[in-house]
């Protein structure tokens, strides 16, 4: 076969002539810029002889040569025949793209599909060949008015045929999947809590969830929905403020009538946090990374800057991929199989030891000394909160609107206060608590709240912790089993 005639110069011969046609139809083509285009449209011709059988190609052929013939001659008048040679050629141009589009470009699929999906993420129907040998007798030779792709499932066949052979273009499946599975893998870490926020919506949205728990980091790390007696899911994230966990909450429980229970995840600081309006790097990309692409809403932002977000068509950037699968589809169902397979927040590719401000050295690995000091500091990030009195009249507010809202949608709020240890305790502000638990006795005086205070209840060690205020696996356990006996 003829090696020249592929996928990719179909692909590229039509945006080829697309791009040529356009120029052609603007208004005052100079003569330098005809010549251009007359020099490119020939070495199209020389590049593309695979289409020589086809009647317009040769006659576009012959209306350059045409036209270079009257270049040449100096007894023509370019410019009074300037209108017929471009309208001329715009004519051949068209009916060779129309020619060209009538090629039928054909998928053959070899082997075995493992993934399952072949009949989904092509954007062609698949014609599957049982026996290579028995095609190959039948058809051994190509024909000028198609485009046979074969996608081999080089894994599970086992075959010394050069395919490239009998066919103009050969994918091999399994390769292609594993790599573009790694690239959306990368996708989904390099933004992974908009990923893992995103698809954990959706299946809040859509399943059978009976409570919600929502809140920053301490819920994060000290709630384990799968231990849970009801069937839940954790929308916590680092750094989630009240007005985002109420914003999340909402959009759930306004799509699922299904959701019987809130837990509110909190600190005692839980007024002063106003996430929009923190300066910090890591704040504002926040607000632009997560909140605002899923809910649309900057809250006090300045300003919120729309971004596009990375995929696999972006990354692979292939005429010829993208032509024939799916790349939608592809990049949903990598997406949707690295979610399931994690099984939560947290997993073997993100410990939750890496969240920690210890990153992952333990405290019983610390001299006392030193906690004291690294607690202080830490505790220093939160006691920095308290001058943000504006911030603490506007969220008291959503606090009440936040129950309120549940109220009215029958949803039970239950208010979860988390343990830390000593080494952060001693330095906390303690007029957090005490404010926190005044808006709680304000906010009991007109709905009814179950709250749980665990840093009142002593059954925690140092190693249900990884750092000064985050839990552990086993202090998760323990909160978890805890509020089972609790809540049931």
């Amino acid at each position: 076969m003829n090696n020249k005639y592929n996928l990719y110069k179909y692909i590229n011969g039509n945006k080829i002539l697309d791009r040529i046609i356009s120029i052609l139809s603007e208004d005052n083509i100079s003569t330098d810029m005809e010549i251009d285009i007359i020099n490119s449209i020939a070495d199209f011709i020389q590049s593309n002889l695979g289409y020589e059988h086809l009647d317009s190609f040769n006659k576009l052929a012959d209306a350059v040569v045409n036209i270079i013939e009257n270049f040449n001659n100096e007894s023509v008048d370019l410019y009074m025949d300037k209108k017929n040679r471009i309208e001329t050629l715009i004519k051949s141009l068209y009916n060779l793209k129309e020619d060209i589009n009538s090629i039928d470009v054909n998928l053959y699929f070899y082997g075995k599909d493992k993934y399952n999906i072949i009949d989904r993420c092509t954007n062609k129907s698949v014609i599957y060949i049982n026996d290579i040998n028995e095609y190959i007798h039948l058809n051994n030779e190509i024909k000028n008015d198609q485009i046979k792709i074969l996608i081999v499932s080089e894994e599970t066949v086992d075959s010394n045929l050069d395919f490239n052979l009998y066919f103009n273009d050969v994918l091999y499946y399994d390769k292609l999947m594993n790599d573009m599975f790694i690239i959306s893998e990368k996708i989904y870490y390099e933004n992974y809590d908009y990923n893992y926020l995103s698809k954990t919506l959706e299946k809040c949205k859509r399943e059978n969830i009976d409570t919600l728990v929502v809140g920053n980091s301490y819920p994060l790390t000290g709630i384990d929905s799968k231990l849970l007696s009801n069937k839940s899911e954790n929308l916590s994230i680092s750094s989630q403020d009240l007005y985002y966990s109420y914003k999340l909450a909402e959009k759930v429980i306004n799509n699922n009538e299904n959701i019987k229970r809130c837990i509110i995840g909190a600190g005692y600081y839980l007024v002063n946090h106003d996430l929009s309006k923190c300066k910090s790097e890591y704040s504002v990309n926040m607000v632009k990374y997560l909140y605002y692409p899923i809910l649309k809403d900057k809250h006090n932002s300045d300003k919120v800057d729309i971004i596009e977000f990375s995929n696999l068509r972006k990354v692979l950037n292939n005429d010829l991929i993208d032509y024939i699968f799916n790349l939608e589809f592809l990049h949903k169902h990598f997406i949707d199989l690295i979610y399931r397979e994690n099984n939560g927040y947290f997993n073997k590719n993100l410990r939750r030891e890496m969240i920690s401000i210890l990153q992952g050295v333990k405290l019983s690995d610390i001299n006392e000394g030193e906690k004291y000091r690294l607690g202080e500091f830490r505790a220093s990030q939160h006691n920095d909160l308290s001058k943000y009195t504006e911030t603490k009249k506007e969220y008291n507010c959503i606090f009440n609107d936040f129950i309120n809202f549940l109220e009215e949608k029958g949803v039970e709020p239950v208010i979860v206060v988390f343990p830390s240890t000593k080494y952060y305790s001693k330095f906390i502000n303690e007029t957090y608590k005490d404010e926190f638990y005044k808006i709680i006795d304000g906010i009991k005086e007109k709905y009814t709240v179950k709250l749980v205070d665990f840093s009142k209840i002593d059954i925690f060690e140092e190693d249900d912790f990884i750092d000064f205020d985050h839990m552990s696996e086993s202090g998760c356990i323990k909160i978890t089993h805890e509020l089972n006996k609790i809540l049931n």
